[in-house]
């Protein structure tokens, strides 16, 4: 038999998974697939890089765990948020037409208030109650044109001003 050195044998460029390799054992010699070639992570020199690694990996699964937690509690929230929006949005339409229903009323009620205004004085005119005729009685009550001697009186008040008004029969 002769002797082949294993330096003398050809190399190649790559390994192909249909590949052979070569492998001595104490007893024998003997061929593997490269495709059933394992090497376990004790075998190799970077074995606390990967251990580090997957440590790292296992922890930054568990926060993207409880982030997905987290965003699906913000997105209800968010969804709550967008409800009350929309209800605080109806609710605000609703109150701008009141206001405008209201406003509308206050100018109603301001046209009022001057007739009633324009109403009054007029009536007070009529029945003589004018400042001409308060002037007479700043200082006493008042006389009856007839000469008769006065019986009773009113007092009225209005707008802090007493009038007396003669009652005869």
């Amino acid at each position: 038999m002769s002797s082949v050195s294993i330096k003398q044998l050809p190399q190649v460029n790559e390994i192909n998974s249909e590949d052979l390799l070569l492998i001595q054992t104490p007893t024998a010699s003997n061929t593997l697939e490269f495709k059933d070639l394992i090497i376990g992570l004790e075998n190799t020199t970077f074995a606390n890089t990967i251990s580090t690694f997957n440590t790292e990996i296992e922890a930054l699964s568990s926060k993207v765990h409880t982030l997905s937690s987290s965003e699906i509690t913000n997105t209800a929230n968010i969804a709550t948020t967008f409800a009350a929006i929309a209800t605080n949005s109806a609710n605000i339409a609703l109150n701008d037409t009141e206001l405008a229903t209201n406003t509308a009323a206050i100018g109603t009620n301001t046209t009022n208030i001057a007739t009633n205004t324009t109403n009054i004085a007029a009536n007070t005119t009529a029945i003589g109650l004018n400042t001409t005729f308060r002037g007479q009685f700043s200082n006493g009550d008042p006389t009856s044109d007839s000469g008769l001697a006065p019986t009773h009186f009113l007092n009225l008040t209005i707008n802090g001003t007493v009038y007396k008004i003669l009652l005869q029969t």
